[in-house]
């Protein structure tokens, strides 16, 4: 930023310097650099160190949340193989919109037109201070803003929690939330209308679920009981479409919970199919309120309206870019509006005659798909575009488990 003198110059003036940026007010300051894509922080924080402080200060992220300039950022939980015993810890994934390799792009084809491949991505651990922040087996994990609630799980004692933690990824702190009523393991959590719904993970039927209030930051007095009547420890899932709260479970019974109504409905009729989320081969998220599946190398999205899962068009190539070898797949994370695709890969041993076999190296990977939908005589149409492939070196040091998208 320059600022011109308009008085009239004379010769016999001493030049005066232009004020710098860093004169300006931090208020000022803060709300010019909010405008700047996150991906350019890293750059501008080694500027000076009162660019870095007000990088990573709170202001800025209020900064960035008044004018509406968030943008989705991907956290990845995964379980530690460097001890005898499981240790679950967050990584930061570095944006898919940075471009952070020295390496140089690698480009696959895909239906004849090259798609970018960025050569490595950095996970980055997630600390507080000296120490890396950890997470628990068996708990709900939930996005919520810039924050992850983690919820429940198994404590040092094996047995279930109460306790609630959230992870504020502006400032890679983590502080406790107000504890449960009721312990949970392998509960689910959803967020509706300002408010996070824990369900299951307990086979009380009178406390199946319960509330947690965003805003006042209490649970709820009134816990919810199970849509059965009874204990209701069979798997199930559940998800936000429009103004309800769906439980789709293994037996094919489905139930809607209207909060303003505060009583759960069996669904006799609609929804035929949907349960289809619950196979274990497959990934599955709401975006849009539209539920997307992927399974057996295929994207499909289900169309309400006829009841029936529809391939989203354009993605038929989608299986080459898994490197035609083992894969697992670990999520479908909305991210921003745009769908991102995470999976493990598991390239085969390279067999050497009278030598030992090249064990490549795991790649955690990440497509970043891009959706459109169409009306057509036949109705509504989805297609995607694959817009960005990334890959992290997994370096045999960890396994992903859960991948969520934060706005920051």
């Amino acid at each position: 930023m320059r600022y011109y003198s308009t008085a009239p110059s004379s010769s016999c003036r001493e030049p005066s310097s232009s004020p710098s940026f860093s004169s300006l007010p931090d208020e000022i300051a803060a709300n010019c650099l909010a405008r700047v894509s996150k991906s350019q922080y890293r750059s501008i924080s080694s500027v000076s160190k009162g660019f870095h402080s007000l990088l990573s200060s709170p202001e800025i992220y209020a900064a960035r949340s008044q004018i509406g300039a968030t943008e989705p950022r991907l956290y990845l939980c995964c379980e530690s193989l460097r001890t005898a015993t499981r240790c679950y810890s967050w990584y930061n994934l570095m944006s898919l919109d940075d471009d952070i390799t020295k390496k140089g792009d690698a480009f696959i084809s895909v239906d004849g037109a090259e798609i970018e491949m960025k050569t490595e991505l950095r996970l980055v651990p997630v600390k507080d201070s000296s120490f890396q922040l950890r997470a628990r087996s068996k708990e709900a994990n939930l996005a919520v803003g810039s924050e992850i609630y983690q919820i429940g799980g198994i404590n040092k004692q094996g047995k279930r929690s109460r306790s609630v933690c959230v992870l504020d990824c502006r400032s890679h702190t983590q502080r406790r939330a107000p504890r449960m009523r009721v312990a949970r393991e392998c509960a689910k959590a959803c967020l509706l209308d300002g408010s996070i719904y824990v369900m299951g993970g307990t086979r009380k039927c009178e406390s199946w679920g319960e509330v947690f209030d965003l805003k006042s930051q209490t649970w709820k007095k009134e816990l919810l009981p199970s849509p059965t009547g009874d204990g209701f420890d069979c798997k199930f899932q559940l998800l936000v479409l429009g103004a309800k709260i769906y439980v789709i479970t293994e037996h094919n019974n489905k139930y809607a919970y209207d909060p303003k109504q505060g009583r759960w409905l069996l669904l006799e009729m609609g929804f035929t199919g949907l349960e289809w989320i619950l196979e274990t081969c497959g990934v599955w998220c709401v975006l849009d309120n539209l539920v997307f599946k992927e399974f057996s190398d295929d994207l499909f999205w289900y169309d309400v309206s006829c009841e029936k899962w529809v391939i989203v068009e354009g993605l038929e190539a989608l299986c080459d870019t898994k490197f035609c070898c083992c894969y697992r797949m670990i999520q479908l994370v909305n991210y921003g509006g745009k769908l991102v695709i995470v999976w493990l890969v598991t390239p085969q041993p390279v067999l050497r005659r009278n030598k030992p076999p090249v064990i490549p190296e795991e790649k955690t990977c990440f497509a970043v798909i891009r959706l459109e939908k169409r009306l057509t005589s036949s109705g509504l149409a989805i297609s995607g575009e694959i817009e960005r492939l990334s890959f992290s070196l997994v370096h045999g040091s960890y396994t992903p488990l859960t991948c969520l998208s934060v706005l920051l």
